[in-house]
């Protein structure tokens, strides 16, 4: 971890700086959930600010927390807002926009003009006894959090097989699968599919039902003779990538058939085991 590389002509308040006395403190605690079936991975970032001149900023709503994201390899860079009286920001990690590696950082910044700022918890040694900043104007830092590095790896998540599927519905009675296109089709029968649209709550139990028997189907089509006609499709070439990732090649379908349940099983991360344990987790919260 680092912090961003700027030098400030007044006090910022940072991990391990001097600039303010060891009462003060800006931390941002990161929890990441998981990619499912249904919805990218998600980013919570909580601040946990420790200042009592700074957080009257905020509450005069003069300053206020932002999360700074920023993806060179995708040219992306975005600055987000939390909602005024809120210390927690959600941030959904969408791999068609970020790759490799995004850096993340949490501020606190002015949101208004401030003018002769006081703060008794400003080191005096290096700054004297009684400093006031300069005018600040909005978007200078006050506080700045150590800056992390989140890897969002093009083939190592279930979200880029996700990403190549989508399930609708039909009228007919039977689970069919459509791949065509680049994007596969999965489409179920109506009622089926309502179920299924309920069931986000489930995420691992859909995996296992719906996306497996696809993805099983798909590895077949990529085992049988001529399939490389199949190769210049973007489903054929993500679940190709990700096969390699783990240390499987297309070739070795042609060779063993059956090595496709197995394929399909490692590929989502052994779906079956998080599909009973989610059905266990539900069936003691009911009792």
């Amino acid at each position: 971890m680092r912090i961003v590389n700027s030098i400030y002509p007044y006090p910022v308040l940072s991990i391990n700086d001097p600039d303010y006395q060891a009462d003060s403190s800006f931390i941002v605690h990161y929890r990441l959930e998981d990619a499912t079936p249904f919805k990218n991975a998600v980013l919570y970032a909580d601040f946990e600010l420790h200042d009592q001149v700074l957080n009257e900023q905020i509450e005069l709503d003069k300053a206020g927390f932002y999360l700074h994201i920023e993806n060179s390899r995708a040219a992306f860079r975005r600055l987000i807002p939390v909602e005024p009286g809120k210390t927690q920001i959600a941030f959904e990690i969408d791999p068609r926009y970020l790759r490799q590696k995004v850096e993340i950082t949490g501020f606190l910044l002015a949101k208004d003009t401030i003018i002769g700022l006081r703060n008794a918890s400003v080191n005096p040694d290096l700054y004297g006894p009684g400093y006031v900043f300069p005018d600040l104007e909005p978007g200078d830092p006050l506080a700045v959090s150590f800056t992390i590095n989140l890897d969002v790896s093009d083939i190592d998540s279930f979200q880029n097989i996700s990403s190549i599927m989508k399930v609708t519905s039909h009228k007919d009675k039977e689970m069919k699968v459509n791949n065509d296109g680049d994007v596969v089709y999965i489409y179920l029968p109506e009622k089926i599919y309502q179920q299924y649209v309920r069931d986000q709550d489930l995420p691992n139990t859909s995996l296992s039902i719906v996306i497996m028997p696809a993805l099983l189907q798909l590895l077949n089509f990529m085992a049988q003779p001529g399939a490389e006609e199949l190769s210049d499709k973007r489903w054929y070439q993500v679940i190709e990538k990700k096969m390699q990732a783990n240390d499987f090649e297309v070739e070795d379908l042609y060779k063993d058939p059956s090595l496709s349940l197995k394929v399909a099983q490692v590929l989502l991360e052994m779906p079956l085991d998080r599909a009973f344990d989610e059905i266990e987790r539900l069936t003691t919260d009911e009792d």
